[in-house]
């Protein structure tokens, strides 16, 4: 993650920073920058054997300002849980990095180094972040998101459009708060307040689970794969119902089983289908599957129970995926 933000930081010009090589170490290099009093700015000391890794080790120490921040605030960012050959925690885990990510860097865009100092083997960087400025890119993104989320919130409230598309927009609505949401910690760090955003994820997630409620599916599957599909159904909070116009089709491709080094591996992929009253498919997605087990006749039960953990999850990404005409 570092390396991909030092990446895109490292612009930064060197033009007008301090540069000295007395025998001392500067003020600064102490924590002490006079120039860069805390109320204004947030700095960064970095050491290295060259000015490059000084530079890289203060950005990064910077970074772990923010870093820290958000990580002490975890957040489950899935409505129903979909483990994919992983448990829900670590693909929550790889979520939350990418937001961590891309907040850190939007946090950074407007740091620079500002004083070096250097002897013989050993370059010192003080790198400074303003903090007004860093408040302003911060408030100004977040209004941005806000501006979305609550456009996409009205066009989930148009009663002419069918429950599937309404929870779709809440989906995409839930997902723009939850990248504003490690944006707001960071504005918290650099000004010492937070910006109450216009709708929470708790009453976003209250409406899906409320057009859930309204959903009706017609299920279309193989025997067994039907009763798994039907409990995810229930799951995610909708009904199955025989006269229902949305149709909900399970299909699930598999390979021959084979053997390997005393492993019994079965792959394949599972997919969803949903169509309309006029039989137009309006989502579709799929997804592999691997089970393995050291005896043959494990693998249908690793099958079954691996698909029953992640249906829901699957179901419910199926159905909130579907394509918006705003």
């Amino acid at each position: 993650m570092r390396l991909k933000l030092l990446g895109l930081l490292l612009f930064t010009g060197l033009v007008g920073c301090a540069s000295t090589s007395s025998s001392e170490p500067p003020s600064w290099s102490t924590g002490t920058a006079e120039q860069y009093p805390g109320r204004l700015f947030i700095t960064a000391i970095g050491e290295g054997l060259s000015r490059e890794q000084a530079e890289q080790r203060a950005f990064s120490a910077l970074a772990r300002v923010f870093e820290v921040n958000i990580q002490e605030e975890s957040t489950d960012l899935s409505l129903f849980r979909q483990q994919t050959g992983e448990s829900s925690e670590s693909i929550n885990r790889q979520t939350s990095s990418r937001q961590l990510i891309t907040a850190t860097e939007q946090i950074l865009e407007g740091a620079t180094p500002v004083e070096y100092w250097n002897e013989p083997q050993r370059h010192l960087v003080l790198v400074a972040l303003e903090r007004h400025g860093a408040e302003q890119r911060l408030r100004q993104k977040m209004v941005q998101l806000d501006q979305q989320t609550l456009g996409l919130r009205q066009y989930a409230d148009n009663a002419s459009l069918n429950p599937v598309i309404q929870l779709s927009a809440l989906e995409q609505a839930r997902q723009l708060q939850l990248s504003r949401a490690p944006l707001n910690r960071n504005l918290s760090v650099v000004s010492g307040k937070a910006l109450t955003p216009p709708v929470s994820v708790a009453m976003l997630e209250q409406q899906i689970r409320d057009r859930l409620a309204q959903l009706r599916f017609r299920l279309s599957a193989e025997s067994e794969l039907l009763a798994l599909l039907e409990h995810a159904v229930a799951q995610i909070g909708a009904q199955s119902q025989a006269d229902a116009g949305l149709q909900l089709i399970g299909l699930m491709d598999r390979e021959p089983i084979t053997e390997r080094q005393g492993w019994y591996w079965l792959r394949g992929a599972f997919q969803l289908s949903l169509s309309n009253q006029e039989g137009v498919v309006i989502a579709q997605q799929r997804w592999p599957i691997k089970v393995s087990a050291q005896q043959p006749g494990m693998i249908e039960q690793r099958l079954r129970d691996q698909t029953n953990a992640q249906i829901a999850g699957q179901l419910y990404q199926l159905v909130s995926s579907v394509q918006l005409n705003q």
